[in-house]
């Protein structure tokens, strides 16, 4: 299942989202050589703020993580507003109802091929599930030449926000996906996804388990 974590909920996360800290810094430090910001073997940078939402793939809160990634309000700081607004020929959507998925993350050692497949097709399943559940309607998306047409085939209905760039030793493209019912249909069907994946626990359901 995909754990939902919030500001509202975090607290009874706080397991999980070391380990995917952990995670982070082992994919995209050690594996990718990403210059980012590292603590104590943990990679959290300035986005990982109280406004961020988590998915987390796990069987409990306390079980290995298998793939997570991160949803920002795209009314506050986030990547493509503040480090990638060149990939966009217009102005990057913004507004309440426009979210930022970012820092995609199977868990270190997943093999590549159809489990990174599949992987990527739940992730983009819960963000469609927690976006119908919290009133987003477009969620935009940074991704590398690799991971793009993976992304942009996945079921959902995505255009592209401008031209594909380098940056480094990477070629990257900024996209919008919709956000609706009819989308997330095609993206089970696509994923051989039966039923919802996610879980959201609020606090107070939490505090009585």
């Amino acid at each position: 299942m995909i754990h939902i974590v919030t500001a509202e909920n975090r607290r009874h996360f706080h397991h999980a989202l070391m380990e995917m800290h952990r995670q982070r810094k082992a994919v995209f430090i050690d594996q990718l050589g990403w210059r980012l910001e590292e603590s104590a073997g943990l990679e959290i940078d300035g986005y990982d703020s109280a406004g961020a939402v988590y998915l987390i793939e796990a069987d409990a809160p306390r079980a290995p993580i298998s793939v997570s990634a991160r949803l920002l309000p795209t009314t506050q700081p986030h990547l493509l507003g503040e480090i990638f607004p060149q990939l966009c020929s217009e102005p990057p959507p913004a507004g309440p109802a426009v979210w930022e998925a970012t820092r995609f993350c199977p868990a270190p050692g997943t093999p590549n091929g159809a489990p990174r497949r599949a992987m990527l097709g739940r992730i983009i399943a819960g963000i469609m599930e927690t976006g119908l559940l919290f009133g987003i309607e477009q969620v935009t998306f940074v991704a590398s030449a690799a991971l793009a047409p993976l992304a942009a085939r996945a079921g959902w209905t995505v255009r592209a926000l401008g031209p594909e760039q380098g940056r480094g030793r990477e070629r990257l493209r900024a996209f919008a996906a919709e956000i609706d019912s009819v989308g997330l249909r095609r993206v089970r069907a696509r994923h051989d996804l039966s039923g919802p994946l996610t879980r959201f626990m609020p606090a107070d359901l939490a505090q009585a388990a």
